[in-house]
């Protein structure tokens, strides 16, 4: 719509129309203005027009008037119109049947953006309850770019005394041409302006209320003084800010707002530079676009990370722990140098520290290496010890190496003191035998390794410790010096040995006098009885060869050798079977 042209007229004034001056009036936030009438110009009374069309509405009638051209009106363009008794003109499709708005009866409507949407796009010239009484009183007239409708003495309907005629005029260009000849209305309230969308804020309104029978219609009672009318318009249209209720009321402020920060809304127009900005500010290291971003991200990763690079503060230090977590020992000042260092030599040598881990297990090895008799928990311990009792007494266990021999010694020396003989010295002095000491020799055998055993008389009784004492050197002419090694061999014949053990003892002197002398001959050496040695002393001295032995003395030799050979068979034979059991 290129403007709305409002012609107002009126007979009641007494105006002498030489010229029409134009007042135009523009629609603030509206692409819209009013061409005012300056000087009012008079009907065309199309009624006396035979190209009229004439409508007979009567009371809330209606007609459809096609347009043969285009009206551009508001936000939009029409082909066809209706034309009310009650006044009003609407653009749009033909109506049929009682239309939503009620043929715009009966009072003036109120145009704001509340007004109902039946009333959208419509042009109120003189919108309240009117009516023709005479059945010819609303005509059209139109041409190729123009439509012209007429209302002539219509009256409030009821009162016919009120009447009043006025015309609207449009055209292809969106003109709209507006004329009253007077208006004497009672009881309602007429409303004139025009409204497109009424939600968008799209309508002008020129009267809202009564008028008198004077016709004052308010800002134009003074239009031939050459003022211009008071045009009431929808606040929201010019200043969408005007009220939060106002149609782009939210859009208008998103745009204030967004002009004095950008921060305002994410739709802002510049939001994302303006918060990337903002975030640079309060954290360089927002965005790699950031002014300060390469140092911020450089103290950051060596507050993060003194390692992240050697020029970093801190780095030596952190170089050094991160060592010693690897290893205390990379340095002497480590935490836990110590304990590691200690942990090491221990791993080494569990004897390096009585506080290593296993340096009891190990020192106990140490030892039972050493000497496998340190503890009985000693791997060995057993045997040591068991070959500690054999070297001490070779009876100590059948399974000792030298048990056999050990045993068959032991056997000798029983059946020795068995078949031994022990003679108690007799007294050297005839008359007094009972002053004489009495000496008692024993008769030992000692078994060499090599099987050798050695028959003697024991100068203590205990053959070890004649061992452990050095005997003197033998004398060549003594005949009590002790026997010469016998090596063990198959024992005589068993007529002998019976023999020899059996020998009659008839051949034995009778009498106590005869055992005192054998006992005189058994008698041990260094005794204070008289040994042998003792009573051949005189002839030893006088006399280089040895005395010959008495019968006794013979028969005790006999009686030796006979047990001396008994002892050693039995020995051999024992060994034999004990070698036979292990």
């Amino acid at each position: 719509m290129k403007s709305l042209v409002v012609l107002l007229l009126s007979s009641l004034l007494s105006i002498s129309v030489v010229q029409a001056q134009i007042v135009t009036i523009p629609i603030p936030g509206s692409p819209l203005s009013l061409n005012v009438m300056a000087n009012p110009q008079p009907l065309q009374n199309i009624y006396n027009n035979p190209a009229a069309t004439p409508y007979q509405l009567w009371d809330d009638g209606y007609a459809n008037v096609p347009l043969p051209f285009t009206f551009p009106f508001f936000d939009k363009t029409f082909n066809n119109s209706t034309m009310y008794s009650n006044g009003a003109v609407q653009f749009g499709s033909p109506v049929n049947g009682f239309p939503a708005n009620n043929t715009f009866c009966c009072n003036g409507i109120t145009i704001d953006r509340n007004t109902p949407s039946a009333y959208n796009y419509s042009i109120l010239m003189m919108q309240t309850d009117m009516y023709g009484a005479s059945g010819n009183n609303h005509y059209s007239l139109g041409t190729s770019n123009t439509m012209t409708y007429g209302w002539y003495n219509v009256e409030r309907l009821g009162d016919p005394t009120n009447k009043t005629s006025f015309e609207l005029k449009i055209d292809n260009t969106g003109g709209i041409d507006m004329r009253w000849t007077g208006a004497m209305i009672s009881w309602n309230t007429p409303a004139i302006g025009v409204i497109g969308d009424a939600s968008k804020g799209e309508f002008a309104v020129i009267q809202q209320g009564g008028l008198n029978q004077n016709f004052s219609i308010p800002g134009l009672t003074q239009v031939t003084t050459g003022q211009t009318p008071d045009i009431i318009v929808d606040p929201c249209t010019s200043n969408p800010l005007y009220s939060q209720s106002c149609p782009g009321y939210q859009a208008a402020y998103l745009i204030q707002q967004c002009s004095s920060n950008p921060l305002y809304s994410t739709s802002c127009s510049g939001y994302q530079a303006a918060y990337t900005t903002q975030q640079c500010t309060l954290n360089p290291l927002y965005s790699t676009t950031c002014s300060g971003y390469s140092s911020a991200y450089y103290t950051q990763q060596c507050t993060a990370n003194p390692l992240y690079d050697t020029g970093c503060p801190g780095y030596a230090a952190a170089y050094l722990d991160q060592q010693c977590s690897i290893n205390p020992l990379y340095s002497t000042t480590c935490r836990g140098y110590a304990a590691a260092y200690h942990d090491q030599q221990c791993s080494i040598n569990p004897l390096f520290a009585t506080t290593c881990t296993g340096y009891a297990s190990a020192y106990h090895n140490q030892q039972c290496t050493a000497n496998p008799l340190y503890s009985t928990t000693c791997s060995g311990y057993a045997d040591a010890y068991k070959a500690q009792q054999c070297s001490l007494d070779g009876l100590y266990d059948r399974t000792c190496p030298n048990y056999s021999t050990a045993y068959a010694t032991k056997m000798v020396l029983e059946q020795q003191g068995t078949a031994s003989i022990v003679a108690t010295a007799g007294t050297v002095a005839r008359n007094d035998p009972a002053n004489q000491p009495v000496s008692t020799t024993t008769v030992s055998a000692t078994v060499g390794s090599d099987g050798a055993v050695a028959v003697g008389v024991s100068k203590t009784g205990d053959s070890n410790v004649d061992k452990a004492i050095a005997p003197p050197p033998p004398s060549a002419n003594s005949a009590t010096a002790p026997a010469g090694a016998v090596q063990l061999a198959p024992p005589p014949p068993a007529p002998q040995q019976q023999m020899a053990q059996n020998e009659p003892k008839g051949n034995e002197p009778k009498g106590g006098a005869n055992k005192q002398e054998d006992k005189k001959d058994d008698a041990p050496k260094g005794t204070g009885g008289n040994s042998p040695s003792q009573n051949t002393g005189n002839t030893q001295a006088s006399s280089d060869k040895p005395a010959a032995p008495t019968a006794r003395q013979a028969l005790q030799e006999r009686r030796e050798a006979a047990a001396k050979a008994e002892a050693v068979e039995k020995g051999k034979n024992l060994a034999g079977e004990m070698g036979k059991e292990d």
